[in-house]
C-alpha cells in the first residue's frame, strides 16, 4: 500500500500520441492545469501537478512516445528511471502493438508498473473479454477504463488500483508480451481518401480558423468601447499629472496600462476561441484525422501533419505556438518555428489588417491577404529548409476514432493555453512595452523610422508609412500607425499598393515578442538565423508582387 511519504513521490504517464494520457491527467489532477518543466539534459518538457487525492504524491505527463524520435525516447527513459510509479497508457483497440513500442522503454529493474487500457469503449466484446481473462490468469497490473468518462466512482476505483502493490517482474513482463490481440481499426471516412481527404481537410482548417476569429473580432470590438470608457481614457487623464517618465511607461505610446489592456482586449479572446476550436478538434480524434490527411503536402515543405497543431495555435498566439513546437520531431521543430513566424497571422496581426482594410474600404483584401501568407510561407520554408526524405518513412499516420468530444476534455486543454498564454506571453509583452518605450525616448526608434523611408519608397509607399513599419517589428498590431490622421494615408493608396504595404509590414520580421520566444527555445544564433531568413524573403517576395501587380494592372 501507499503511505504517505515525507516528500512527494512521481508517478509517470507514458504512452503513444494520442491514447488519452492528457484526458487522464485531467481526471487525476481534478482538471487543474499542469506546470511544464525541462527533462534535463533534452529539449523535452513534461507536465506535472500535485494529486489531491494521493497527498505526497505528482502525476507527471509525459509528452507522446513516436517511435521515430530516439531522443525524446532517450528522455523518457530518464524520467522512467526516476518515477516512483510508472503508468503506460494503451489503447484497447491497439493494445499488442503499443505494447511493443512501451515495452522496451521500461528498464528491467522497474518494479512499480501499472498499465492503464483506455478506449475500453471502442474495443470489441471478443476482445475486452480476452484481455480480462488474462489479467486475472496471470494477476496483472492491468485496468480497463473509459477516460472520457471518469465518475468519482470510478475515480475512486482507479485510486485503489493504483495503490496496490505492483511487483512488475520478468515474468509477468513476458506475459504481458505472450497476450496478443488483434486490433480495431477505426471507420474508414471522407478524410482517408487520396485526393477528397485533403481538400475537406483543409476546408475544416479554415472552418476551425475562421469561425473563431470572426467571433472574437466582434467581441473585441464591442469590448474595446468599454475599455476604452471605463478604463483607457480616466487612466489616461490620470496620468497627465504625474512625472513625465512615469507618464511615458504608463500611459504613452508603448505604455504598460495603455497598450496592455488594448492587446489583453484584442488577443485574449481570439487565444480563447481558437483554443476552444483546436481543444474540441483534439478530444474528438478530428485533429488526428487532419494530420493524417495533410500529412504528405506538409512533407513537401519540410515538416509533416502533426507539425500543423502549434501551425493552427499560432493564428491565436505565436508565443504559445512556438512553445508548442516542443512536440514537433527534432527534425522539423525549426521548420515548423520558421513557418509560424511567417505565415501564422496571430490575434494582434489578424485584427489589426481587418482595422486596415475595413477603414481603407477594401475589406475584401483581407482573404487574399491570408493566402499570401500561407503561400509564401510555404515557399519560404521550402527554399530556406529543403525537405528531407531520409524523414519521410518515419513519419506514421495513426488514424483516430471520431467521437463527440467531451466538455472536461476540452475545458482542460483550454485551461491550459490560457494558462499559457496570461503567465507566459502576457508578461513578455509587457517588459517589450517597457523596453519599447525606452528605446521611444531614447530617440532609437525615430531612427529606425528613417531608416525605413527609403525601403518604402523603392516600393512605391509613401514616407509616411515607415513608423507603421518600424512598430510592427515590435508588435504586429502596430500597423494600425497606417490608420494615424483620419485614414488619409490608406485612402491615398490602390488597392495594390495597400495590400504590399500591410504583407510587408506584417512578414518583415516576427514581432519582438515572439523572436524573444524563439531565442529562449531555440537560442540566439538560431532566432538570428531565422529572422534574417524572413527579412530577405519578405522583401523579395514583396518586389515580385509589385512586378506582378504592374504587370496585371498597370
Amino acid at each position: 500500500m501507499l503511505k504517505k511519504p515525507k516528500q512527494q513521490k512521481r508517478m509517470l504517464l507514458v504512452g503513444l500520441e494520442s491514447v488519452g494520457k492528457t484526458t487522464l491527467f485531467s481526471a487525476i489532477t481534478d482538471q487543474q492545469a499542469g506546470e511544464e518543466t525541462n527533462v534535463k539534459g533534452s529539449t523535452v518538457f513534461v507536465t506535472e501537478r500535485e494529486i489531491k487525492s494521493l497527498q505526497g504524491w505528482v502525476v507527471v505527463d509525459a509528452p507522446g512516445v513516436r517511435p521515430d524520435d530516439s531522443l525524446t525516447q532517450r528522455a523518457l527513459k530518464r524520467e522512467i528511471e526516476k518515477a516512483d510509479h510508472t503508468i503506460v497508457v494503451l489503447r484497447g483497440t491497439h493494445f499488442s502493438e503499443e505494447l511493443r513500442t512501451i515495452i522496451d522503454l521500461i528498464p528491467p529493474n522497474c518494479q512499480h508498473v501499472y498499465f492503464i487500457v483506455t478506449f475500453k469503449d471502442k474495443m470489441t466484446q471478443e476482445m475486452r473479454l480476452a484481455l480480462s481473462n488474462h489479467i486475472e490468469r496471470c494477476d496483472l497490473p492491468i485496468m480497463l477504463i473509459d477516460s472520457r468518462r471518469m465518475t468519482e466512482s470510478k475515480k475512486e476505483h482507479l485510486f485503489a488500483f493504483l495503490k496496490k502493490y505492483a511487483s512488475f517482474h520478468p515474468l509477468k513482463r513476458k506475459q504481458m508480451e505472450y497476450l496478443k490481440l488483434e486490433s480495431a481499426s477505426p471507420q474508414h471516412m471522407v478524410f482517408d481518401h487520396r485526393i477528397w481527404g485533403p481538400l475537406l481537410s483543409m476546408a475544416v482548417l479554415c472552418l476551425l480558423f475562421m469561425l473563431p476569429v470572426i467571433a472574437a473580432y466582434h467581441v473585441s470590438g464591442w469590448v474595446q468601447q468599454y475599455a476604452d470608457e471605463w478604463l483607457l481614457d480616466p487612466l489616461t487623464k490620470a496620468a497627465e499629472g504625474w512625472p513625465s517618465w512615469v507618464e511615458a511607461i504608463l500611459a504613452g505610446s508603448y505604455g504598460l496600462i495603455t497598450l496592455g489592456i488594448y492587446s489583453f482586449v484584442w488577443a485574449f479572446p481570439v487565444v480563447l476561441f481558437m483554443s476552444a476550436a483546436n481543444a474540441a478538434a483534439d478530444d474528438s480524434g478530428l485533429k488526428d484525422r487532419i494530420v493524417d490527411s495533410l500529412d504528405p503536402l506538409m512533407r513537401k515543405i519540410g515538416m509533416n501533419g502533426r507539425d500543423l497543431v502549434p501551425l493552427i495555435t499560432g493564428f491565436g498566439c505565436n508565443v504559445v505556438a512556438v512553445q508548442q513546437t516542443r512536440s514537433c520531431s527534432m527534425c522539423t521543430r525549426r521548420q515548423c518555428v520558421s513557418m509560424i513566424s511567417f505565415g501564422s497571422a496571430c490575434s494582434y496581426q489578424i485584427g489589426a489588417s481587418l482595422s486596415i482594410f475595413h477603414a481603407a474600404g477594401k475589406e475584401w483584401l483581407f482573404i487574399p491577404y491570408l493566402l499570401t501568407l500561407a503561400a509564401v510561407g510555404a515557399v519560404h520554408n521550402r527554399f530556406w529548409y529543403p525537405a528531407e526524405q531520409k524523414w519521410s518513412s518515419y513519419f506514421k499516420n495513426r488514424a483516430s476514432f471520431l467521437q463527440r468530444p467531451s466538455w472536461k476534455g476540452t475545458a482542460f486543454r483550454v485551461k491550459t493555453v490560457l494558462k499559457q498564454f496570461i503567465f507566459q506571453a502576457m508578461p513578455i509583452f509587457l517588459i517589450i512595452c517597457l523596453a519599447a518605450t525606452v528605446l521611444h525616448e531614447l530617440g532609437i526608434i525615430r531612427f529606425f523610422t528613417m531608416l525605413a523611408s527609403p525601403v518604402l519608397k523603392a516600393f512605391g509607399v509613401p514616407e509616411e508609412a515607415a513608423p507603421g513599419l518600424v512598430f510592427s517589428m515590435i508588435r504586429k498590431d502596430g500597423i494600425l500607425l497606417f490608420n494615424e490622421g483620419g485614414g488619409t494615408l490608406l485612402h491615398s493608396l490602390s488597392g495594390g499598393a495597400l495590400f504590399l504595404l500591410v504583407y510587408l509590414a506584417s512578414t518583415f520580421s516576427a514581432c519582438v515578442v515572439t523572436v524573444w520566444t524563439i531565442a529562449k527555445e531555440l537560442g540566439i544564433k538560431a532566432a538570428a538565423g531565422l529572422v534574417g531568413k524572413q527579412m530577405v524573403t519578405a522583401a523579395v517576395s514583396t518586389l515580385a508582387l509589385l512586378c506582378i501587380y504592374k504587370l496585371l494592372f498597370l
